[in-house]
């Protein structure tokens, strides 16, 4: 049974994981935009954003919605301007929207356009898309579980790469851009093209550990397209109307697919390879002229991102792979590699370096305000070997540093949504100068010029156009350099008058050059696949540059050979027809929509506290329960409401919990009644009694993660009042106590690489003391020390594993047990325990295989371990040692192409035999919650 509540927690997610819970300062003022259509919120300042927004909706929602339906449901959107993670997303419970305002620093992947314009288009999609999958079945599942179980029941019925790709597809329909125009998001797929990867549709659609395979974005946008295009605009308005019906009840999409074109989704996905593949191919073969790789490609997918020369024969270069974590290197001719050092946890993981310094930014995040964060100016001196930050509670990206180190040049962000470019002291960080910013242009990746009184900078305005400028930092005047245009510009590099950029001028991102003083094009490379970043080696007349592949990005090198350059005409489309794709979705709306001015009020954060949306059921024997979810849309409170029956003792219980999260610690309140809870005394067979408990407290959690590591720490207290109700004639020697709960957790992990199991350093760290209040003794201690370390190899993880628990002798009451015994034993009886514990944990196999869309296996791993755990028996005043040894075997797969899940099996030998049953060995069977408190 315990299998079956994994899966429905997989099935039907909780709230907090989509969303910060309290994660705003109450100093935040919200307002609000409210029409027929959605409830925009946003923070007070944020005006034009709001009504931008509300307006764009309102708009799509009148003309825009044909192609997946007309079904209507108002929708509450959020705008968070604290965070500088450019993201946004629809959930349900509650159903809202929360867009990310602060835009991308990069534009090749995301595209150029106004961030809050493409938020409005893609998210809003998602809205109308949870709006018409609520028929068939799945609104049975609405109407008895509430909005998770339309979100858990839609989830299942139609993929993923659905869902993101129609969005996507919107955004490209209803703009001047999106990502389906622009040729870097087609990278993967078209990597796989060229170098004849043919995976299978489930491979491609769950991923892997060892192969790089595109995510469902592309595949979306792609197998949309087909459809659209083979069988008409509202295709898949029926297709997915089936699917959420349910009608097939095993893979209804799959046999939708089926009925309507002949092919399952399988069929369906080959087909579209087929006809898209050759257009990339062609394209390589008949416009394409490949580098000369610096290198052979790696066994393991690794990421040669951006390129910077440092000497003749010597780059330094951005390095990650699935094995390693990314660090700065140096690389020379012969293919050697020398670590300098590791840049840490970043929103952008850009870099610049010049004359033996290296900058860039990290992300800093607000201890308690989880949606306020910061990135933060890092300067590393490769002379020295050592390494500053030089700002702090700061909003920089892209920085780039003068050949002497003094000054360094970022883009800043402000919560205001205002943009600039700052010059700072490079010894302190101390702002010198903001450069005028009269348009708020975004500014992206800028470089000081060649005399450096100049900076070089692709920027983006509001119409969502880019274009290469130059700005002086004597009096801030600004000069086209391009016109603005909706081509993707990427990063330069400036050499003397001439700047090397990457672009999107054609059907793949290449290297071009422009001349500052005659302000002409040149098309530099030819490559056949997507190229990143580039670095000019004017000695030996050559340029190195950075390309993806299958491999991830590698290093490819060409001669600078300037009579051979292609001059560029910015003022003509040199896209193949596929990127310049007809939707039938009315065009670009960007520009039509109306610049109404809606009324303005304010938003209270009391707004529907207590906003119930799911009843969620969890077997977990031999405890059933049923909850009632509620939700505010701020989300800084939460309420769950509960029934549970426990099989073993016969026993039923309410309970009802509230947590308010608004404040610096969140508080916590709640109730519980059982009755008819039942056990066996000595003499007196079973007796029943009743139960209530209330309980209330406080839990202050804290963010404290920076460079190399993600760190937290939450300290809470709850007070507990508890009273028994004896039924029948006998009487408790102590029916009510009242006690306090005390815990510390603190937990901190060295990020990890793709195929890292475990961090290879990190420590996680749990105390917990609970005693009465009152003259009715009860008391226990339990602490417990995690100690994760490096194995043999990459993948491999060593965990060291101590804990300890003691309780009071009295046993007027049982407070509940978090502690791991030794595996393969029961229970034993004790006053003190203590346990030490060795994990060994090794990747086996990855296999990348699955069956009938049901199970997709990833990878297959082991874990030997030891256990010595020691026990004294206070009646005895015996201590009794248990050791255990054995192995795990463990399975990281995937079910239905969607649902993450690990399982596994256990064989535990007991060097001294279970006291209980004089078991000498065991064999038991893993479920994921249960790895989450033990080995």
């Amino acid at each position: 049974m315990k299998t079956f509540s994994c899966l429905l927690l997989l099935l039907f997610p909780i709230t907090a994981m989509a969303q910060s819970f309290g994660g705003n300062p109450p100093s935040v003022k919200w307002r609000q935009i409210n029409s027929d259509t959605a409830r925009v919120i946003f923070p007070a300042g944020l005006e034009q954003q709001g009504q931008r927004v509300a307006n764009l909706i309102h708009y799509m929602d009148r003309y825009n919605r044909g192609s997946i339906g007309n079904r209507n449901k108002k929708v509450n959107i959020v705008l968070q301007h604290q965070t500088l993670e450019s993201n946004g997303y629809v959930a349900m419970g509650p159903f809202r929207s929360e867009f990310y305002l602060t835009p991308p620093p990069a534009s090749a992947d995301l595209g150029s356009l106004k961030w809050e314009d493409q938020l409005a288009v893609h998210e809003y999609r998602h809205v109308l898309q949870y709006r018409n999958f609520n028929q068939g079945l799945t609104r049975v599942a609405y109407r008895v579980f509430g909005e998770l179980g339309l979100a858990g029941f839609a989830s299942v019925a139609v993929p993923n790469w659905f869902w993101e790709g129609d969005a996507v597809t919107m955004e490209t329909a209803l703009s001047m851009q999106g990502r389906g125009r622009l040729p870097a998001f087609f990278d993967g797929f078209r990597a796989l093209a060229l170098e004849k990867r043919d995976y299978s549709y489930m491979k491609v659609r769950n991923g892997s550990y060892v192969d790089f395979t595109p995510n469902h974005y592309p595949l979306g946008y792609l197998m949309s397209m087909y459809g659209r295009e083979h069988y008409g605009r509202t295709f898949w308005k029926d297709v997915t109307t089936d699917a959420v019906r349910y009608r097939g009840l095993f893979y209804p999409l799959s046999r939708s697919l089926k009925r309507r074109t002949g092919n399952n989704v399988t069929g369906f996905y080959r087909a579209m390879l087929k006809e898209y593949q050759p257009r990339w191919e062609t394209y390589a073969s008949k416009e394409s002229k490949p580098g000369t790789p610096l290198m052979e490609a790696p066994p393991t997918v690794t990421n040669y991102k951006y390129i910077y020369p440092v000497k003749p024969g010597e780059w330094l270069i951005y390095k990650d792979s699935y094995k390693k974590l990314a660090g700065f290197y140096l690389l020379d001719s012969t293919g050697r590699q020398e670590l300098v050092t590791r840049p840490g946890i970043h929103f952008d993981d850009y870099f610049s370096y010049r004359n033996g310094r290296i900058v860039w930014t990290e992300a800093r995040f607000h201890p308690r305000w989880s949606w306020k964060d910061y990135s933060v100016v890092k300067v590393h001196d490769m002379a020295t070997g050592r390494t500053g930050t030089l700002t702090h509670t700061s909003r920089y990206f892209s920085p780039d540093i003068t050949a002497d180190g003094k000054r360094i040049v970022a883009v800043a962000t402000a919560t205001s949504q205002q943009y600039s470019l700052q010059l700072l002291d490079g010894q302190t960080g101390a702002v010198i100068n903001t450069l005028p910013n009269p348009d708020n242009w975004y500014y992206t990746y800028p470089k000081f010029s060649a005399d450096e009184q100049w900076i070089i900078s692709n920027v983006r305005n509001n119409r969502g156009e880019m274009a290469m400028i130059r700005q002086s930092l004597a009096t801030g005047e600004r000069e086209l350099l391009t016109p603005f245009s909706f081509t993707v510009l990427g990063i330069p590099a400036v050499r003397h008058d001439t700047v090397y950029y990457t672009a999107a001028y054609k059907d793949v991102d290449n290297i071009y050059a422009l001349t500052m003083s005659a302000k002409k094009i040149w098309q530099v490379t030819a490559h056949p696949n997507g190229v990143l970043h580039a670095a000019v080696d004017s000695q030996s007349q050559t340029v190195v540059y950075s390309a993806f592949g299958t491999k991830g990005y590698a290093l490819y090198a060409a001669p600078l050979a300037p009579k051979d350059w292609q001059p560029i005409d910015t003022g003509r489309s040199y896209h193949s027809a596929w990127l310049q794709p007809d939707f039938q979705e009315g065009g670009n709306i960007l520009e039509k929509v109306p610049d109404e001015k809606n009324e303005v009020k304010e938003y209270a954060k009391s707004t529907h506290l207590f906003n119930f949306h799911s009843w969620l059921p969890t077997f977990d024997d031999p405890n059933y329960s049923v909850t009632l979810y509620g939700d505010n849309v701020l989300n800084t409170a939460s309420t769950a409401l509960g029934y549970t029956y426990n099989r073993n003792e016969g026993s039923s219980g309410f309970t009802g919990d509230f947590i308010y999260g608004a404040l610096f610690p969140y508080l916590q309140a709640g109730a519980k009644y059982t009755f008819d809870r039942s056990d066996v005394f000595s003499g007196k067979g079973r007796l029943y009694w009743k139960e209530l408990d209330f309980h209330g407290g406080f839990t202050i959690p804290l963010t404290l993660s920076s460079g190399l590591y993600s760190r937290s720490l939450s300290v809470s207290s709850m007070y507990h009042y508890l009273e028994r109700f004896p039924q029948g004639a006998f009487r408790f020697t102590n029916p009510s106590i009242q006690y306090i709960g005390n815990t510390l957790v603190f937990n901190n992990q060295r990020i990890r690489a793709r195929q890292h199991i475990y961090s290879h350093f990190g420590q996680y760290l749990a105390l917990q003391y609970n005693r009465s209040l009152t003259n009715v003794f009860a008391e226990q201690l339990f602490a417990r020390l995690d100690l994760y370390l490096p194995g043999v190899l990459p993948s491999h993880s060593l965990v060291l594993q101590s804990a300890w628990q003691q309780r009071d002798t009295s046993r007027n009451y049982s407070f509940s047990d978090n502690f791991a015994y030794a595996r393969g034993y029961n229970e034993p009886f004790y006053e003190h325990i203590y346990k030490l514990g060795a994990n060994y944990h090794f990747p086996i196999a990855y296999p990348d295989w699955g069956f009938a869309h049901i199970l997709y296996l990833m990878r297959i791993r082991g874990n030997v371990f030891y256990d010595y755990s020691r026990a004294y028996n206070f009646i005895s005043k015996v201590s009794t040692q248990y050791r255990s040894a054995g192995g795990e075997l463990l399975f990281d797969t995937k079910i239905g192409n969607e649902i993450p899940f690990t399982f596994g099996v256990r064989y535990s030998h007991l060097f001294d035999k279970d006291p209980i049953d004089n078991a000498t060995q065991r064999f038991s069977f893993t479920l994921p919650l249960q790895q989450l408190f033990s080995y």
